[in-house]
């Protein structure tokens, strides 16, 4: 008599996965550290500016960009979940250029903030704040497309699209990292 045993398959998270949890983990203590050094110069300096609606249009207005580009980015994942490529590509086109838009916010922020880099430390921490993540959106941009160009190569399929995935989730922080930085730098 033959006996087959069933073993049931372990659920396993994908190297890709675990490479981008430790990759943020490792950018999160990074981020942590830079606003402890900002609160604390912060304490220390007079803060002469202002939060006035004039002052907070473009950090608002890059809110808005980033937000709808998260939104977006959830949503071609949705679309390459169901099996629907073409949306998948409109939407990461979209996320893609809003990113880039929010660069170009980032930058013209950078040259009209009244803080320069050379302002004691608590100019230099501010920048580098912001500096560092606008980095990380240009790395998702990157990121985003890779995920097209392979997309184009008709690489992605309902139920192959990790790297969509992994984009979006990318995307998710550096769109929760902002939240942080846009409260902490222009709010508080």
């Amino acid at each position: 008599m033959n006996s087959m045993s069933i073993v049931p398959s372990r659920s396993r998270i994908s190297t890709g996965r675990i490479a981008l949890f430790i990759v943020l983990g490792a950018e999160s203590v990074f981020f942590v550290t830079v606003l402890v050094a900002y609160a604390a110069l912060r304490e220390q300096v007079a803060w002469n500016l202002p939060h006035t609606f004039t002052r907070l249009q473009i950090p608002l207005m890059n809110t808005t960009i980033l937000l709808i580009s998260a939104i977006l980015a959830g949503l071609s994942t949705r679309a390459i979940r169901q099996g629907k490529r073409d949306s998948m590509q409109n939407r990461l086109w979209i996320t893609l250029s809003l990113g880039l838009l929010f660069v170009a916010g980032q930058i013209f922020e950078f040259s009209h903030s009244g803080l320069h880099i050379d302002d004691a430390s608590f100019g230099g921490v501010f920048f580098t704040l912001l500096g560092f993540h606008a980095v990380h959106v240009l790395a998702g941009v990157v990121f985003l497309v890779l995920n097209l160009i392979r997309a184009s190569l008709g690489d992605y399929t309902a139920k192959d699209y990790e790297p969509v995935e992994l984009g979006t989730w990318f995307w998710y922080y550096v769109t929760g990292v902002w939240a942080v930085l846009f409260t902490a730098l222009y709010l508080l």
